[in-house]
């Protein structure tokens, strides 16, 4: 098993490097404690519990828009479970609360579609393999392109493939 917060920490840096011109909201860092995913737009008070399907990685916003969720696994091997689990998580997320260490929280409905990236420590070749044929396959049963998916893309990949595709989800030039 990879420690979770040094995968965090590596793939906060690489999307840093990028010197993008977006919020980065980055479970334990900036005072960000954690993010929460909720599967209905309003959040009742004694009820909040009910609605709570998750807790997120990182989230990249342009405004109030999400660009990019990346949620990362840090267990090695990474069972193909545990690498499909996130998707349909987010798939039907309708808002997030962002709990600050200071106490304090935000929350932002999911009005936009946005693409997921699911990041997993490097594996095996075969793992490898497996992990790009499980893409296809996922795809073939998430139907991405109703009203109930906030998703409109998904990508599981490898860490070492990390800046690859987040510059292609970010339309970075690769």
């Amino acid at each position: 098993m990879v420690d979770d917060e040094k995968l965090i920490e590596k793939i906060y840096q690489s999307i840093l490097n990028l010197e993008l011109e977006f919020q980065i909201y980055v479970k334990g860092q900036n005072g960000l404690n954690n993010i929460v995913l909720f599967d209905e737009p309003e959040l009742y008070p004694r009820e909040k519990a009910r609605f709570r399907i998750g807790n997120g990685s990182i989230l990249i916003f342009d405004g109030e828009k999400p660009i990019l969720a990346i949620e990362i696994i840090s267990n090695k091997p990474t069972s193909s479970k545990e690498i499909a689990g996130p998707i349909p998580v987010y798939m039907i997320s309708r808002k997030i609360k962002l709990n600050y260490k200071d106490g304090t929280e935000r929350e932002i409905d999911l009005l936009n579609k946005f693409p997921l990236l699911v990041v997993v420590p490097d594996q095996s070749k075969t793992k490898t393999n497996q992990i790009n044929d499980l893409n296809e396959k996922f795809r073939g049963i998430f139907k991405l392109n109703t009203e109930y998916s906030a998703l409109n893309y998904f990508r599981v990949c490898v860490e070492s493939d990390f800046d690859y595709y987040l510059k292609k989800l970010l339309s970075i030039e690769v």
